[in-house]
């Protein structure tokens, strides 16, 4: 996935603004291009979405609710774009993939995590749920000009 470097730096900065809780939020941009390497999703903007979870359990949890799912893709329709993946941070813990983040996953969407370490944002990283949702697959991040 290919992200301007305003759209990473918007979602490290919410990743450390909810430290030590779970940010979340939304990735708008445009899919590849039919024949295109599918790397080539562009991530254009970012909206910022309400951890939904109770105070104790979104420290290492997060949800959207329905509405708000909504109308993110109700705003990517406004802007000419997509949901083009699902963000959330990890606090004190890796950029990786938990158990309760396979479970919960939704085919198509890919998955950018970042690490927020005492509340300073670190690593992020980018997943795509496998077809037999047994697991994620490693997906490259590069950063482009804004």
């Amino acid at each position: 996935m290919i992200l301007t470097h305003s759209v990473l730096e918007a979602i490290r900065a919410h990743a450390a603004r909810a430290y030590p809780f779970e940010a979340c939020g939304f990735i708008l941009g445009l899919l590849a291009e039919k024949g295109q390497d599918p790397g080539q999703v562009r991530g254009l903007g970012v909206l910022e979405a309400v951890n939904s979870r109770d105070p104790e359990s979104s420290r290492r949890r997060f949800n959207v609710e329905p509405e708000e799912f909504l109308e993110a893709e109700l705003e990517a329709d406004r802007r000419g774009l997509g949901i083009v993946a699902i963000y959330h941070s990890h606090p004190d813990h890796p950029a990786a993939p938990s158990d309760n983040d396979l479970q919960k996953a939704l085919p198509y969407y890919r998955y950018l995590i970042v690490s927020v370490e005492k509340g300073q944002p670190k690593e992020a990283t980018l997943w795509l749920l496998l077809a037999d949702r047994s697991a994620f697959a490693a997906e490259d991040i590069i950063t482009g000009q804004d």
